[in-house]
């Protein structure tokens, strides 16, 4: 799938995930944040693999080509590495948002005097 395609995917994905996500049902939203998260993972790392054994075919035949693959192979790792960090990053972040509006939510419905804390 191309870059462009997988990108409109997910971003319509996202956009219908935050319509999704219920301060109600915080179970089914994290769990929606994270089957979306794996998603985007998989695909990503589909391409990089993708990308890495398209690079092995240009490594040159002969003594040099192990070498060649192995460099080659220590780069896609660690520009994979960085890439996953990132959608893991970016999904931390809207999990951590969808919680905090949650909680501003729930002290907002709280009677006054309460400060949002159940009466102990």
């Amino acid at each position: 799938m191309s870059n462009w395609l997988t990108g409109f995917l997910l971003t319509g994905a996202l956009l219908g995930a935050q319509m999704d996500l219920d301060c109600s049902s915080p179970g089914q939203a994290r769990a929606w944040i994270g089957r979306l998260m794996l998603s985007e993972i998989e695909g990503a790392e589909d391409e990089n693999r993708a990308t890495m054994w398209e690079a092995f075919g240009r490594c040159p035949p002969g003594p040099k080509a192990g070498t060649c693959r192995e460099d080659a192979r220590r780069s896609f790792e660690a520009q994979w590495d960085e890439r996953k960090r990132a959608i893991q990053d970016k999904y931390r972040k809207m999990l951590a948002d969808f919680e905090e509006r949650c909680r501003a939510s729930i002290t907002h419905l709280a009677p006054a005097g309460h400060g949002g804390r159940p009466a102990g």
